[in-house]
C-alpha cells in the first residue's frame, strides 16, 4: 500500500514516499514558514494518501514509574493521572505497560513518555489537518527502537544502542529488553572524525547519567551497539575497545537492512529510512495521540472500505452474469440437440410409416379402437364378485334357500324388470348391446333378483322375517351393496287375509321371499 512517511527532526521535516518495500526521499522543508508553505503545496499533490509522521525530536522525555496493578477503567485512570502528573503542558504523551514486579504489591512498571515542545509538531499537524490528510499515527523513533531490539535479537543484557540519525545521534537504554531511557544529541558537524570524538564524549555522559540514576548497577558491563554507514563506523573503531566495563559491537546500515530482510535502496548515510522502513512494513498504533487528524484517517479508512465493498459486488456481478451467460449458451446447445433428435425421430417415424402396408383404417381410429377396448376390458361387469358376497352371506344361514338368481346391468329397462319379477322379460332385440352395459365411457352398476324360501318352514313367520332381516344384514356389510327385501314371507298389508290353524300341520305351506342387490362401481 502507498502512503507517505514524514520524518521530523527539531530543524526541518523530511517528506519520503513508501512503496511498500522502500522509503524513497521527496522532498525536505525547513522549519520555518517557507518551509510551511511548500510543505502546504506538497501535500496538495498528495492529501489523499495516508501518512505516518516520526519524530526525532531533543525535546522527548522518558520516565519509568511504578504504578497499582488493575485493569479495564481502573488502569486506564491511573496511568492518565500520572500522565498528566508528569507531562500536564502537552497533549502528546504516551505511556507502555513493560513489565510487573516480582515481589511487594506487584506492581506495573510503565514507561511514561513525551514530547515536551508540543509547539514544534503544530504547524505541520495544522497544515495536515486543513488539507484533511488520513495521518495513521504519530511515532517516537526512539520507542520505535524497542522493535529494532527484538528483531535484531541483542540479547536481555544491559544495551545501549546509538544510531546516526540526520538529526544526530540517539542513544537509547534498554535493559532486559525493555527500553528504560533514550536521548538525542545534535550534531553540528556530521564529519566521520568529529562524529568519532561526539560518540566518545557522548556515550560516556549516558554512562555516567545511568550510573547515577541507578539504571545500570556499580560495576555492571553494558553492551555498546553502534548502527551507522560504513566510514563513521571505520573512524568510531579506533576507540571502541573492549575492557571489563564495555563490550561494543558495531553494525553497519546495509548490515542490519540484510537482517531486518529490508530491500536495498543504495548507500545511506544515516538510520532515518532504516527506520523509515521498519514503520513502513509495521502495523502499530500510534504512540502519540492523534486528536483531530484521526477523523480524516476513519474517513479515508471508510472511504476504502468502500471502495473494496464496491469491488467485490461487481466482482459478483460480473460473476453472477458469466454463470447466467454460460447458461444460456448450455441451454442453446441443448434446445439444438433436441431439436436434432425431433427430427431424427420425425425421419425414422415417416421411414417406419411409409414402409407399413397400406391399410383401410386411419391410425387414429385404430388408436381409438384400442382405447375401447382398454375401457372395456377394465370396466366390463362380471358377475363373479358379487356371486361370492352372496355365497358368503348364505353359509352363515342355511336355512336361507335361493331357488332362482337373476343378474343384470343396472340401466333403465332391467331395473324396470327387476322391479316387477313376476313379468317376463321384453322380448330381445336384435341391436347388440348398449355401450352402457360394456363399460364405456364407465364401469356400471350390478343388480342382482334373488328369489328364495326359507326351509325348513313350520309357520313360524317372525323367524322366517328374522332370517330374511340376517340374510339382508350380512349383504349390507359391504358399503358397495344395497339389498331391499322386495317380497316378504308373510305379507303384512292390511288389504290381505291371512288364514291358518293353529297345530295342523300344512305341507304346502311356504315363507317365500324375493331381494333385490344393487352394487355400486
Amino acid at each position: 500500500m502507498r502512503k507517505q512517511l514524514f520524518y521530523l527532526t527539531n530543524h526541518e521535516l523530511n517528506a519520503y514516499s513508501w512503496n511498500g518495500t522502500n522509503a524513497l526521499l521527496e522532498d525536505i522543508f525547513a522549519n520555518d514558514e517557507n518551509g510551511w508553505q511548500r510543505f502546504a503545496d506538497y501535500l496538495a499533490t498528495c492529501k489523499n494518501q495516508p501518512a505516518d509522521i516520526l519524530v526525532d525530536l531533543i525535546e522527548e522525555d522518558f520516565q519509568r514509574d511504578t504504578v497499582p496493578h488493575t485493569i479495564g477503567k481502573a488502569r486506564r485512570a491511573i496511568i492518565d493521572r500520572k500522565l498528566t502528573q508528569f507531562y500536564r503542558d502537552t497533549p502528546f504523551r504516551h505511556a507502555s505497560v513493560q513489565a510487573r514486579e516480582k515481589e511487594g504489591r506487584k506492581d506495573d512498571l510503565i514507561l511514561f513518555s513525551a514530547l515536551t515542545n508540543a509547539e514544534l509538531p503544530k504547524p505541520w499537524l495544522s497544515m495536515m489537518y486543513k488539507l484533511a490528510v488520513p495521518v495513521t499515527g504519530i511515532y517516537s523513533l526512539a520507542l520505535l527502537s524497542q522493535l529494532l531490539v527484538n528483531k535484531l535479537r541483542l540479547g536481555q543484557e544491559p544495551l545501549l544502542l546509538v544510531t546516526h540519525q540526520s538529526s544526530g545521534l540517539r542513544q537509547s537504554y534498554f535493559h532486559k529488553g525493555q527500553l528504560h531511557f533514550s536521548r538525542l544529541t545534535p550534531l553540528l558537524d556530521q564529519a566521520p572524525e568529529l562524529l568519532a570524538d561526539s560518540f566518545v564524549a557522548e556515550t560516556e555522559k549516558t554512562r555516567q547519567f545511568l550510573a547515577s540514576t541507578r539504571m545500570l548497577a556499580r560495576g555492571a558491563k553494558i553492551q555498546l551497539v553502534v548502527i551507522a554507514n560504513v566510514h563513521n563506523l571505520a573512524a568510531i573503531q579506533d576507540q571502541a575497545h573492549d575492557n571489563a566495563d564495555t563490550s561494543y559491537r558495531l553494525i553497519e546500515i546495509g548490515e542490519a537492512r540484510q537482517l531486518l530482510k529490508q530491500y536495498s535502496a543504495g548507500p545511506m548515510e544515516d538510520c532515518d529510512t532504516l527506520f523509515l522502513s521498519l514503520l513502513g512494513k509495521a502495523s502499530i498504533a500510534s504512540h502519540y495521540p492523534l486528536r483531530e487528524q484521526n477523523h480524516f484517517y476513519q474517513l479515508w479508512q471508510a472511504r476504502i472500505a468502500l471502495y473494496a465493498f464496491s469491488g467485490i459486488i461487481a466482482l459478483a456481478a460480473l460473476a453472477w452474469a458469466g454463470i447466467d451467460v454460460m447458461t444460456v449458451l448450455e441451454q442453446k446447445r441443448e434446445t439444438a440437440r433436441l431439436k436434432q433428435e425431433a427430427l431424427r425421430a420425425e425421419y425414422k417415424y415417416q421411414t417406419i410409416v411409409k414402409g407399413m402396408p397400406s391399410t383401410l383404417v386411419t391410425p387414429h381410429d385404430m388408436k381409438s379402437v384400442v382405447d375401447i377396448e382398454r375401457m372395456i376390458t377394465q370396466n366390463v361387469p362380471l358377475p363373479d364378485g358379487l356371486m361370492i358376497e352372496i355365497s358368503q352371506a348364505l353359509d352363515v344361514l342355511p336355512q336361507v334357500v335361493i331357488n332362482r338368481l337373476q343378474w343384470q346391468i343396472a340401466d333403465a329397462a332391467s331395473l324396470a324388470v327387476a322391479s316387477t319379477p313376476n313379468t317376463p322379460p321384453p322380448p330381445a332385440i336384435d341391436a347388440g348391446p348398449q355401450a352402457s352395459m360394456l363399460g364405456v365411457p364407465e364401469k356400471p352398476s350390478e343388480v342382482v333378483l334373488l328369489e328364495g324360501e326359507i326351509k325348513p318352514f313350520d309357520g313360524d313367520y317372525r323367524a322366517a322375517l328374522d332370517s330374511v332381516r340376517m340374510f339382508t344384514a350380512a349383504l349390507q356389510k359391504n358399503p358397495q351393496l344395497t339389498a331391499t327385501v322386495t317380497l316378504q314371507p308373510i305379507d303384512m298389508r292390511p288389504s290381505v287375509r291371512l288364514e291358518n290353524k293353529v297345530g295342523e300341520a300344512n305341507p304346502e305351506l311356504k315363507a317365500p321371499f324375493t331381494i333385490k342387490l344393487v352394487r355400486k362401481p
